[in-house]
């Protein structure tokens, strides 16, 4: 807001505040107002001084000077040049001034001379009543910005239009147009917010449908399938919010992932995960692609050219008892239990899969890469070795991928992979690693990492570390949340 000249001239005729140069009064009694640190408001003998200066800060980022006074110890902002920063509208209302963020969340009215104000129809009070000086009213700083919604940390210098939600986050999905959508999961009911990621403090409620926070996103980034408490699927548009069913099929799905053109969605289906099946974005049509009547399967990964898919089935123990089948022979057999992987050659009709692993350790995190390869993190399964990445190669030769770090997280990004571990000290380390097997390191913390999201061009990292929800970009930090 640039209009203090035209609000000063409107207040001057409608308050009973006089102004001369360098103090201030009550008009019509002579009187003016002390103020001062540890003080309430008093009555004296004559005109307060004013020492005008300004006060550097900085505001969603950016550097800014705002226009002060100090009136005997208080240091007083003006409010058209703070509520214009913030994107807060002003204007003229019962013998004072209505605030409103930009948002429409809150309602502020001022009355200059007036210790007492209202937020959201509540009572509040400054410590000193704002004052009108020179044609502009100034105020307290950090009473305005927060009762705007807004978000002051007077170390630092920074003032945020909107405060930062606080809770925990998870569920991390990056869209087109740059914003990142986060699932809070400690909420009372469900809700998806979606983060501005050029300033703190940018986000709105995206959604509060609570099937949407498992959300699968399409390549381009501009939709998010889901399916719902019934196993029908979903489609939501990541930019309006707007959701739409995709066919009529109820049967359970799970594991939800786009086919690189993104017109079709794979997934994992039957109440006992025994399918692998397809449907249409455009029709809707479902078609299976395996039934081999294998339960358990989990972790669906596609190859890009849609020649290959991989996944992790939980084999369980094996019952077994004599010819009687009496109770008392019945023994389950669990030296075969264990996750594996299978590759399925999707380019062969009727193709069997084929198994890539008969290791008894925990698989986690399995990506096809652009060559063939599938890489996946192993995690012993008595905790009693470090994790490790390793990787089969498109011959079926296996082997390890070196570290400085133990691995606990890898995604397929590109033509290579993002990984993250744990140093010896207990930081924690991102990396990115090409197609030639080179690395960079991408960001290093002390703090627990609970979530990462890679953009779709790897440039920037959505992290959750201490429960604080960051966006890294060029090795710096951009916290979303408190």
């Amino acid at each position: 807001m640039r209009n203090s000249k035209w609000m000063g001239a409107a207040l001057a005729s409608a308050l009973l505040i006089t102004v001369s140069a360098g103090s201030v009064g009550a008009a019509g009694t002579g009187s003016s107002t002390k103020v001062g640190a540890g003080h309430t408001a008093a009555a004296a003998a004559g005109p307060v001084k004013v020492k005008e200066g300004t006060a550097a800060w900085t505001v969603n980022g950016s550097p800014v000077s705002f226009s002060t006074i100090d009136s005997s110890g208080y240091k007083l902002y003006s409010l058209s040049q703070v509520a214009g920063e913030i994107g807060a509208k002003v204007i003229l209302a019962q013998g004072g001034m209505e605030l409103n963020d930009s948002k429409g969340l809150h309602t502020v009215l001022i009355k200059p001379g007036a210790k007492s104000f209202q937020v959201d129809g509540a009572a509040q009070e400054f410590t000193v009543a704002p004052v009108l000086y020179g044609g502009k009213v100034y105020v307290e700083l950090t009473k305005l910005v927060t009762s705007l919604g807004g978000e002051l940390e007077a170390d630092s210098g920074a003032i945020l239009s909107f405060a930062r939600p606080e809770g925990a986050f998870d569920s991390l999905r990056w869209t087109a147009d740059g914003s990142l959508i986060a699932n809070k999961s400690d909420a009372e009911l469900p809700v998806l917010l979606k983060f501005g990621t050029a300033a703190e403090g940018d986000y709105h409620v995206f959604s509060s449908d609570d099937n949407a926070t498992e959300l699968a996103v399409s390549p381009d980034q501009g939709w998010g399938a889901f399916s719902d408490e019934t196993g029908l699927l979903h489609l939501i548009n990541l930019s309006s919010g707007a959701i739409r069913a995709l066919g009529t099929d109820n049967s359970v799905k799970t594991d939800l992932v786009w086919s690189a053109d993104g017109k079709k969605i794979y997934f994992i289906q039957g109440d006992k995960q025994e399918k692998i099946a397809q449907i249409s974005v455009d029709t809707g049509e479902v078609k299976t692609i395996l039934a081999d009547k294998v339960e358990n399967k989990s972790e669906l990964r596609i190859s890009g050219d849609e020649k290959s898919a991989v996944y992790i089935v939980n084999v369980t123990g094996v019952a077994k008892n004599d010819a009687d089948s009496t109770e008392d022979s019945l023994t389950v057999d669990y030296s075969k239990a264990g996750e594996q992987l299978y590759k399925l050659d999707l380019s062969a009709k009727e193709a069997k899969p084929a198994a890539l692993t008969t290791s008894p350790d925990n698989k986690l995190y399995p990506e096809i890469l652009a060559g063939g390869s599938v890489v996946y993190l192993s995690a012993d399964a008595e905790g009693d070795a470090a994790n490790t990445l390793k990787e089969i190669k498109a011959d079926g030769t296996a082997s390890n991928i070196a570290f400085d770090v133990e691995v606990n997280w890898a995604e397929n990004v590109g033509s290579g992979l993002v990984v993250s571990g744990t140093t010896a000290d207990g930081s924690t380390v991102i990396y990115s690693l090409d197609a030639s097997g080179a690395k960079t390191e991408l960001f290093r913390t002390a703090g627990d990492v609970s979530e990462i999201a890679v953009s779709k061009d790897g440039a920037r990292l959505a992290v959750v570390s201490d429960g604080k929800l960051s966006v890294i970009q060029g090795g710096k930090a951009l916290q979303l949340t408190k």
